[in-house]
């Protein structure tokens, strides 16, 4: 993938995630209000808000993925060195990339169903395939960017000395 694909798929991700993120808090906070100040609350924004988390979590781990920002345990780094930390760090990324893809996989044949089931959600009555959707998308996303990760390994572009003096 060259640079500047690259750039619009992060600016893609982060926006996506960000806006998501900000329309959920937008929406629990007129919930509130109207529940608690108005006495009317709205049936439809709970649930919006439920998916808009959904898919703001699935595309926000593939950011993170990018970033180098998922949690993870370091024990094995900082006891062993740089030479151990990278065998187990390629490991890692191997397994979770193929979780990432099994999971795409299973999420897409979710998509699938649904979308031939025709089933709805309760409030928007909008196709539940597209709140599946964002397994398959996020998941997908996440293991192009472990991929990404991993060739950053093998190109030497990752410092495991620096990594293990965190």
């Amino acid at each position: 993938m060259n640079a500047n694909r690259d750039n619009i798929l992060n600016k893609i991700e982060e926006y996506v995630s960000a806006t998501f993120l900000g329309g959920m808090t937008l929406l629990i906070a007129v919930q509130v209000f109207r529940r608690y100040v108005l006495q009317s609350s709205l049936d439809w924004t709970e649930e919006l808000a439920r998916y808009l988390f959904i898919w703001s979590v699935y595309v926000g781990c593939s950011y993170a993925t990018q970033r180098d920002r998922h949690l993870e345990v370091t024990v094995a780094r900082i006891m062993f060195g740089p030479t151990v930390a990278k065998y187990v760090t390629i490991i890692a990324y191997v397994f979770t990339m193929l979780f990432c893809i099994c999971a795409a996989v299973w999420g897409t044949q979710m998509v699938l169903f649904l979308g031939s089931t025709g089933q709805k959600t309760p409030a928007l009555e909008i196709p539940m395939a597209w709140v599946f959707l964002s397994v398959p998308v996020g998941l997908g996303l996440m293991a192009l960017r472990t991929f990404q990760r991993l060739l950053a390994i093998f190109r030497g572009e990752i410092d495991f000395a620096a990594m293990c003096l965190k």
